[in-house]
């Protein structure tokens, strides 16, 4: 009976163990996460970027139409979102965002800087990405986006994302 006792609090001293060492690990992983989170922003500011895709062929401008699991559902933005601990820099979270949200492949080299929004604690990066053709963006939307469509650059829908259509009133003459 004794040495059964032993065994049940061997076991329960084990697993107490097991479970601090667990919660250590997960307190330590988030505080440097939280930290490397720290160190990414700007001033403690959210970062965030997208592309507004330009087709050399047709001239048109791409973007895409927010879903209602969105803030502003139902409005046109470039497509883009927060950056990440892991992105090295803005190109590379439109990069990982294009390629999340619509699921087309981009390259850095693709993307120039158009214009940054400032809002407090807040800056979005729009970057212009360049592609040959109109019909190579094929895109396969998350449930982010309900479309995707092309408009010429003076024709552009009347629902757009409010920091999307003070980037276009700021930033259209820089459009070619």
């Amino acid at each position: 009976d004794t040495m059964q006792n032993k065994k049940k609090y061997k076991t329960a001293f084990n697993c107490n163990t097991i479970n601090i060492s667990f919660r250590q690990a997960l307190v330590k992983r988030n505080l440097m996460k939280s930290f490397k989170q720290f160190l990414h922003e700007e001033d403690n500011e959210k970062l965030a970027a997208g592309a507004l895709f330009h087709a050399l062929d047709t001239g048109k401008y791409g973007v895409a139409l927010r879903s209602k699991i969105c803030d502003h559902s139902n409005t046109y933005s470039p497509v883009g979102g927060s950056s990440d601990t892991n992105d090295k820099d803005l190109k590379a979270t439109v990069v990982r965002e294009v390629g999340e949200e619509i699921g087309h492949a981009i390259t850095p080299d693709q993307l120039e800087p158009l214009h940054v929004f400032k809002k407090k604690g807040f800056q979005y990066h729009t970057f212009l990405c360049k592609v040959q053709k109109q019909n190579d963006v094929k895109a396969k939307l998350n449930d982010e986006n309900d479309r995707f469509d092309w408009f010429e650059k003076n024709k552009m829908p009347k629902n757009l994302h409010p920091g999307f259509a003070e980037m276009l009133s700021k930033s259209m003459h820089k459009l070619p």
